[in-house]
């Protein structure tokens, strides 16, 4: 079944201003943005397939339920990158350097 929730705020002031000035100046409540958070992981998590972005914590968290729940890997599209646990992190392009060098 598909599930939607009317009382979840999406867009508005989000697609405005950053979240975190809409935070520091009380137009969003925070408690609120992170209760909704909550319900998008655990509605997520209950699907039989993914679709999402392995860029974000959140839908990496809701794909790790979807796993715990069936213990074992579902069906998934992710819309950027694939699995990565240390997504955004630089990582040195030479490897492990050798610092005894002569």
């Amino acid at each position: 079944p598909f599930h939607y929730n009317k009382v979840a705020g999406r867009g508005g002031k989000r697609n405005q201003k950053a979240v975190d000035d809409l935070l520091f100046h009380k137009e969003i409540d925070g408690c609120k943005e992170a209760e909704d958070t909550m319900i998008d992981m655990h509605l997520l998590g209950a699907t039989d397939a993914f679709i999402g972005k392995f860029s974000s914590n959140i839908d990496r968290v809701a794909y790790n339920l979807i796993f715990a729940r069936t213990r074992a890997y579902q069906p998934y599209v992710s819309l950027d990158n694939t699995w990565c646990f240390d997504y955004g992190i630089k990582s040195r392009p030479d490897g492990v350097r050798n610092t005894n060098q002569e």
